[in-house]
């Protein structure tokens, strides 16, 4: 998707550190938030409840009917799912337990004997036509049609280039009973209203909660209930070529081995698969020989996690049953124990806290699951999914920047810091909160614990920001790589973590929706995420862990607002894996752990979503998406 304004818009240079510390602050203001047991969880959601195809307007799951009360004053719908929501303003949605869909009005005859009215047909065999004072309305599976001639002509109402400009798929159509010109069709892609006749529609799906998602590939990542993937840019849901990976996996897998492949996970070169009858089995050669586990689960296995350190060790979800694994699947235990009978859907862990997380029918739950050994089942699961809407939990995500993701039926994707964070204390990169190795000069932030003083050896580690809950850190010019063990000390209590280093490990700082840090080079003034880039434009970046700079400078103090220190390493970008020219760079005037790296945006570039990474002395950075605009519309 391409952000369509003009010009470059930018806010004040005083933001920058506030943007810059997003990730940080956002941990900071949950709290005291600790299980939902003890106190209410800060669920964000992440974009809507819609997806963009293209269509007449954001578009959303299947519903199935739709209809008007007699006063016409009211819509309501059934989804896919079964929940009725209706709408008074034609905008915002709200749950209906009283009402239920009235009965569909027959499909007309099949094409054989299309007869609608004396001297009239059908616009497709099958269609379902209502009738008002002056003219028929028809919806057809995949458009919608009206006849002022009762039925022997008929105008496609939503038909453009061989294509439906609100989707196909259509389930239903109503009438208003007050206004003949007034109709809301339903189809596989939500809710559609026209206000003069069909002539022009808008859809009403923005505030229903409709959205089919039902995998997380990553936070931004998601599968939808048709196996199509959708992307989270721009603050919106948007659809990506492709499917579920995991689809071809189980296809090659089931017709190498035979078996009813319904699951598949593998990490480090062991691969599991889980079947349909309930069987799970493990192979350490990429797939050439197949070790069954010793007992079948039962019902159907529906997902596999694989503990990503420790491949030995996975978790299987089988029904309402969740099993676990600590020998490579030769054996899985039971380890459901006082989880609430629904069928589990999603699975994730944190195998350094013994803590996992399951998405089911009745939302998602935590409980303390040992995966270095075979220990006792929970006996405790608490519910980390009361403050949501009830509904059934399809996946859950631990992020490398310790929240929690999950996706709910029908009303989207939430975050929350984890629940179980205060149990574990973790190092990550202070620009992007990943696991990657720090660099001289670089900015790592401690999640979990309030820091007062780091020091590993001889070395100070400057502790530049705190709070209850995370601490940001600088490591020093002088650090030479390797593994090292840095000791924390808070007001009373301390505590020891390792800490890897190496030469470089860039990586680009975004905010805490995913978004690169960019100024403007001319101004220094931070660029505006929503306002697209243009061609031939130069922008700088925000980044860390470029390592060291010449002339020496000291850690923990800013650098110089004039000839600030330059990087000693040759750094490289890439715009889509095209090479782009970098001018400079340079640690961040002003700042401390920060460097900036100003690039020449290419003077022809394809308009829309483009991928941008950095690279020094081999390593890369996290990839990022910038949003161009070009005054020449390249084929």
């Amino acid at each position: 998707m391409c952000r369509c304004e003009t010009g470059v818009r930018i806010r004040s240079i005083t933001t920058l550190a506030v943007a810059a510390g997003a990730l940080l602050s956002a941990f900071a203001s949950s709290g005291s938030a600790q299980v939902a047991s003890d106190s209410s969880l800060l669920w964000k959601r992440i974009g809507g409840t819609t997806v963009g195809l293209g269509l007449a307007g954001p578009a959303t799951g299947p519903v199935k009917a739709v209809w008007y009360t007699r006063d016409g004053k009211r819509l309501l719908v059934e989804t896919a799912a079964g929940r009725v929501f209706e709408t008074q303003d034609f905008e915002h949605w709200r749950l209906n337990t009283a009402d239920s869909a009235p009965a569909q009005p027959p499909a007309q005859p099949p094409a054989q004997s299309p007869v609608v009215t004396p001297g009239g047909t059908l616009p497709e065999p099958e269609a379902r036509v209502q009738s008002t004072a002056n003219r028929l309305y028809a919806a057809g599976r995949s458009n919608i049609y009206a006849s002022d001639d009762a039925g022997r002509t008929w105008l496609n109402l939503t038909g453009f280039n061989n294509r439906s400009i609100v989707g196909g798929g259509f389930t239903s159509l109503a009438v208003s009973p007050v206004n003949a010109q007034e109709l809301t069709a339903t189809n596989q892609f939500g809710v559609w209203r026209s206000l003069d006749g069909g002539l022009t529609w808008r859809g009403l799906n923005e505030e229903l909660p409709n959205l089919m998602t039902r995998k997380l590939l990553n936070r931004r990542l998601t599968v939808l209930a048709d196996s199509s993937l959708a992307s989270f840019e721009a603050g919106a849901w948007l659809q990506l070529s492709g499917t579920d990976p995991e689809l071809a996996l189980r296809a090659r897998f089931a017709d190498r081995t035979g078996l009813r492949v319904s699951a598949f996970a593998q990490s480090a070169g062991i691969f599991y698969i889980g079947t349909a009858d309930g069987k799970l089995y493990s192979s350490r050669d990429a797939g050439g020989a197949w070790i069954e586990a010793l007992r079948p689960a039962g019902a159907a296995i529906e997902r596999i996690w694989v503990d990503p350190e420790r491949t030995d060790s996975a978790l299987a979800a089988s029904g309402t049953r969740l099993l676990r694994t600590v020998n490579g699947g030769a054996f899985w235990d039971d380890v459901t124990g006082t989880l609430p009978g629904a069928r589990i859907h999603g699975i994730t862990a944190d195998p350094a806290s013994a803590v996992a997380y399951v998405a089911t029918d009745r939302g998602v739950f935590l409980g303390s699951v040992s995966l270095n050994d075979a220990g006792l089942a929970p006996s405790d699961w608490k519910s980390v999914s009361r403050d949501l809407p009830a509904a059934i939990a399809w996946d859950v995500r631990l992020n490398p920047d310790n929240t929690l993701t999950i996706a709910l039926d029908g009303y989207g994707v939430f975050e929350t810091p984890a629940p179980h964070r205060s149990r574990s204390i973790r190092v990550v990169n202070g620009a992007d909160m990943s696991d990657r190795p720090a660099a001289p000069g670089s900015l790592i932030s401690i999640l979990g614990v309030n820091v007062r003083r780091g020091i590993s050896g001889a070395l100070a580690y400057p502790v530049l920001a705190s709070n209850a809950q995370n601490s940001q850190l600088q490591v020093p010019f002088e650090a030479a790589p390797g593994v090292f063990q840095l000791s924390l000390q808070g007001v009373t209590e301390r505590w020891t973590v390792p800490v890897t280093v190496r030469d470089a490990s860039p990586a680009i700082f975004v905010d805490s929706e995913g978004s690169p840090l960019l100024l403007d080079a001319a101004s220094g003034l931070v660029l505006d995420t929503n306002v697209a880039i243009h061609a031939g434009s130069t922008v700088q970046i925000l980044a860390t862990g470029l390592g060291k700079v010449t002339p020496d400078w000291t850690t923990g103090v800013p650098a110089p607002l004039d000839s600030p220190p330059v990087v000693k390493g040759t750094v490289t970008a890439y715009l889509d894996g095209t090479p782009v020219q970098v001018t400079k760079a340079t640690l961040a005037p002003g700042y401390v752990g920060y460097y900036i790296v100003e690039m020449q945006i290419p003077t022809i570039v394809n308009r829309g979503t483009s991928e941008l990474r950095i690279l020094m002395n081999g390593e890369e950075s996290n990839r990022v998406k910038l949003y161009l605009e070009s005054d020449r519309l390249l084929p």
